[in-house]
């Protein structure tokens, strides 16, 4: 198992902060930036071998990284990461999808028990939800039928839809599935959609198990607003 981390976006709603350093740079109330957070638990976890995704401030995540001498890193830069979406960044990681990964983005904030629990999760494949949280206006949705993902989307609401943090294990066959299909939008010349787009075009051919997190934390920070709520709320989750 591996994990491939996007770090390649702009994040340019958390104002001033990024004009100067990468969002994963952003440092919570532990005095831990988000990346090296993410590091630290996932390796804690087994994950000793990393694919990130780079874009502006490349060599601010470098340097993190490379405080973790235990580990393997492998960068892939996103030469026009201000013109694309991360489906062009995913597409640029083909020849690296080698093994069953875990699949995350760089602004999220989770706690490490549960990584513990996806990884000893019998399913090969496996997203995230939380049934109990309102839905979000503007954040991912998941629609769920059977167990089973079926779609992902910002723009669903119904009743079989539910609150989805992008964090994914996936099996290797499936993952390269999700990436053919990345590679026929972008060969396209479709390049300014979620990778999810792509996703869901082939959801029903795969067997991803849906898995809640209600129990756990993990929530994404896009703005300043989300970093002074999860900077105070992930405090509770520190020992796990």
């Amino acid at each position: 198992m591996k994990a491939l981390i996007f770090n390649s976006g702009i994040g340019k709603r958390m104002g001033e902060f990024t004009k100067t350093h990468h969002k994963s740079m952003t440092v919570l109330k532990n005095g831990e930036t988000i990346l090296e957070r993410q590091l630290r638990i996932l390796s804690t976890n087994g994950i000793k071998d990393f694919i990130i995704t780079t874009g502006p401030f490349s060599e601010q995540i470098e340097e993190v990284c490379n405080k973790f001498s235990n580990l393997n890193f492998t960068f892939v830069h996103n030469d026009i990461y201000d013109k694309t979406n991360y489906i062009y960044s995913m597409y640029l990681v083909g020849k690296h999808l080698d093994d069953d990964f875990l699949l995350l983005h760089g602004d999220l904030v989770f706690n490490s028990e549960l990584i513990k629990e996806i990884l000893e999760d019998s399913r090969e494949s496996l997203c995230l939800i939380n049934e109990d949280k309102k839905l979000p206006d503007k954040d991912f949705k998941g629609r769920v039928i059977n167990d089973l993902l079926k779609e992902v989307s910002i723009n669903i609401f119904d009743s079989n839809c539910y609150a989805f943090q992008p964090l994914y294990k996936l099996q290797k066959s499936d993952l390269l599935k999700w990436y053919n299909k990345v590679k026929e939008f972008i060969e396209s010349g479709i390049n300014q959609v979620y990778a999810e787009e792509a996703l869901n075009t082939i959801l029903d051919d795969l067997k991803i198990y849906v898995k809640s997190y209600k129990n756990h934390y993990i929530d994404e920070i896009d703005n300043l607003e989300d970093y002074k709520r999860v900077s105070e709320e992930i405090e509770a989750f520190e020992a796990n």
